[in-house]
């Protein structure tokens, strides 16, 4: 049974050791030596502190095709229990961190950063992410914050009673930071948060930063912070400066009777009881407010600080210094709750009655699409614009990324359901598909201008997501297109369009099956009485079914435009390319082409080639004797693809991939399936259809496997039915049930080729 006597004890003790390690309560003395000791982590603006949140995690370097690395910040990993992560929008990532370091450089936060983009495309994923590893920093010694309050007692030294009436002996000389909390009178906190370096008058807190900044050593991150307006013009609050002046007035000037009655407190970033981290709902009320200072029933201040106004500010803005607040769906709120921020945000204040509130905030708003383009078309957008940043959240071109969000679900999704191979990659690309724009050959010159015509939206995809070009282009038309990357993802970045009666912005992205959407179409799917799994074929069905009523989703009501917006098009696509991943996987299992023979002729390939190129003789294995390279061993699997150039060009330009792959993965084993995906692909498509015939055959014995036809398998071919079987499930992830399924699939889309 539980010892609760003891277990309260231990309780205790361990919570008074951790208040102690902490730091919870320091006095002004020993915040001093604290902030002299390390005045560049306690010197932090709210900018600076986010920055240091944002960096502190790390980063990692993302391959992307035809383009250079990208950057991702791996707090965007979610590396806190039960966050999700932000799936891709490492340029987004990028965007506010050059914001952050600018604010940082500047030591304000002049601007909102606004984050518009459609539904469901990460902007409040990429908020929540952000809190957390605020909150998270701040319980660490490194990320500690304090702020400061009054402690006055019931007799305070000094000329005349400033207090009540305890007796002098039981009132400490140093600091009153300590004491017991039976002898305080009144505690007067500051809600603002502000550092309490500012405690110091300027004039002597300027040749205290003089004097810590000579003391850094030479080239130290962020010294310049030391030389910066926050902590040097840094300004106490109206309450707080009238209660300051009002001591050191009662104290003739005394600064160190005045620090004695400052307890400097640390405080937690926290979302929950919305300590330097607040939302603000779309609601009608003001954001902060101010009211005359009250105490509990027998509480007054003491007589030193009678006659004085003191103000108590309060409210979403209040709550938030010291960290970071967003409006959520902004531009949801009436125009006229948000005309204040034009001031706010670019001064950094908040003029409320009787006083002036210096807020040190970062400040965050996410809005609409829709909602932005009409804020644009207001008269007022004018005089907005240049206290915003927009940050543009479109919704991920790249299917695998896609992937990535739908599988973060999976088990929600599925409902205890087996998930089939391929289900998240069909409903991925179809989702992309949705979301691309056609692009304009006009934007392009020369042969790449017919290429970019020719581009479907699948060729599209693929390309953004895997870098992956059609069969039909040359080497030099494939390097062309996967260049002009960067400016297809450009092309429609400031585009606009009519729809339905509505000017709006146009770019990629825009407008497309969201992952919230498409996550509740799978978990449809997985109900399907149809399918005993969670399929590709039941995706395919339940996209039918949304097609089915083009009222319920804009992007369903989208003109088609030469393929693109054609969501029934998109369907067949898809399904064409599950086709090709699904027959290679089956044909794969039946091990009627040797792979390990597949792999050594493409490795002989590569030897040949590699000695054509160089102009060098190879050993023959069986003579000993140097010959040339091969042209029969050459030929004999490049005809297996349809070349698009001659031969010769085709060789030098696979070497050159080769030795450019080597460059960036020095010390590692050349794949050449990794090198040239497709061209491996291909090759294995094209053996494989050598041998379709017996391939369909065995496919329809897999089938009767275990059915009433069973009994009609030759014994023969019983083995390679059951390795066949093994080899999908054990290999692949196919179930039996999602297994007969892709089998019979294939072996239907056999039938209509055939036809």
């Amino acid at each position: 049974m539980l010892d609760l006597e003891s277990f309260l004890l231990n309780s205790t003790d361990a919570s008074q050791k951790a208040f102690e390690g902490e730091k919870r309560i320091l006095s002004f003395r020993q915040y001093l030596d604290a902030f002299c000791a390390n005045p560049l982590k306690l010197g932090r603006n709210a900018p600076q502190y986010m920055l240091e949140c944002y960096e502190r995690f790390g980063t990692a370097e993302i391959s992307q095709p035809g383009a250079q690395k990208l950057k991702r910040f791996k707090l965007f990993d979610a590396p806190f229990d039960k966050v999700d992560k932000l799936v891709g929008h490492e340029d987004v990532q990028r965007t506010i961190h050059d914001l952050l370091r600018r604010f940082s450089a500047t030591g304000m936060a002049d601007r909102l950063i606004m984050m518009h983009g459609p539904n469901g495309s990460g902007k409040s994923t990429f908020i929540e992410l952000m809190l957390m590893a605020m909150e998270q920093y701040s319980h660490t010694d490194e990320g500690a914050l304090f702020r400061f309050n009054w402690i006055f007692t019931e007799r305070t030294e000094g000329k005349g009673q400033l207090g009540f009436g305890a007796t002098k002996s039981e009132i400490p000389k140093d600091t009153l930071a300590f004491i017991d909390e039976n002898l305080i009178a009144c505690k007067v906190p500051c809600e603002l948060r502000e550092n309490p370096i500012f405690l110091i008058p300027k004039v002597e807190r300027a040749k205290l930063l003089d004097t810590l900044l000579a003391g850094l050593p030479k080239n130290t991150l962020h010294a310049e912070q030391l030389k910066g307006d926050f902590l040097r013009e840094g300004a106490l609050s109206t309450k707080s400066k009238a209660i300051f002046d009002a001591l050191l007035t009662a104290y003739r000037g005394d600064l160190l009777k005045v620090f004695r009655h400052v307890q400097v407190e640390r405080y937690f970033i926290s979302r929950r009881y919305r300590t330097g981290a607040v939302v603000i709902e779309p609601q009608q009320h003001v954001d902060a407010t101010v009211r005359p200072m009250t105490f509990d029933r027998g509480v007054t201040l003491p007589p030193v600080l009678h006659g004085l106004q003191l103000q108590d500010l309060s409210g979403d803005l209040i709550d938030a210094c010291g960290g970071m607040v967003e409006y959520s769906d902004i531009l949801k709120r009436p125009l006229e709750l948000n005309k204040y921020l034009l001031t706010t945000c670019e001064r950094g204040t908040i003029s409320l009655p009787g006083t002036l509130a210096f807020l040190n905030v970062v400040m965050f708003g996410t809005a609409n699409e829709k909602y932005l383009s009409a804020f644009k078309a207001n008269p007022d957008w004018t005089s907005f614009k240049g206290r915003i940043e927009l940050v543009r959240f479109g919704y991920l071109l790249d299917w695998r990324k896609e992937r990535e969000v739908y599988r973060d679900y999976l088990n929600e999704i599925a409902g205890g359901r087996h998930v089939a191979p391929h289900t998240l990659d069909v409903a991925a690309i179809w989702a992309v598909m949705s979301r691309l724009r056609k692009p304009d050959p006009e934007h392009y010159e020369g042969d790449l201008a017919g290429i970019i015509r020719g581009l479907s939206p699948l060729d599209k995809a693929r390309l953004y997501s895997e870098g992956v070009t059609s069969d039909s282009l040359n080497t030099e038309q494939k390097r062309s297109l996967l260049s002009a990357i960067p400016q297809l993802k450009e092309e429609h970045a400031d585009a606009t369009a009519e729809f339905e009666n509505f000017t709006c912005a146009a770019y990629e992205g825009r407008r497309g099956a969201s992952a919230r959407e498409m996550m509740a179409l799978l978990a449809e799917a997985a109900n399907s009485p149809e399918h005993r799994c969670l399929s590709p074929l039941a995706a395919f069905t339940a996209i039918k079914e949304l097609l089915k009523d083009r009222t319920i989703y804009d992007f369903l009501r989208l003109e088609p435009d030469e393929g693109y917006h054609d969501t029934q098009n998109f369907l067949d696509l898809a399904r064409e390319q599950y086709y090709r991943w699904v027959s290679v996987e089956i044909y794969d299992s039946m091990e009627l082409v040797e792979l390990s023979e597949f792999g050594r002729r493409v490795d002989d390939y590569f030897r040949h080639v590699r000695a054509y190129v160089a102009s060098e003789k190879l050993q023959n294995e069986r003579t000993g004797a140097f010959e040339d390279p091969s042209e029969d061993a050459m030929r004999g699997l490049e005809k297996l693809v349809t070349l698009k150039e001659s031969p010769d060009a085709f060789r030098r330009n696979l070497i050159t991939k080769i030795a450019a792959y080597s460059l960036e993965h020095l010390k590692e084993k050349l794949v050449y399936s990794e090198i040239f995906p497709d061209l491996i692909a291909k090759l294995r498509e094209s053996y494989y259809k050598e041998k379709q015939k017996g391939l369909e055959t065995l496919a329809r014995y897999v089938l009767a496997s275990g059915s009433e036809d069973d009994a009609l398998i030759p014994p023969a071919d019983r083995p390679r039915v059951d390795r066949t079987l093994k080899n999908m499930r054990e290999k692949y992830g196919y179930c039996e049930h999602c297994g007969r399924e892709a089998i019979s699939f294939v072996l239907r889309k056999l039938a209509d080729e055939n036809k």
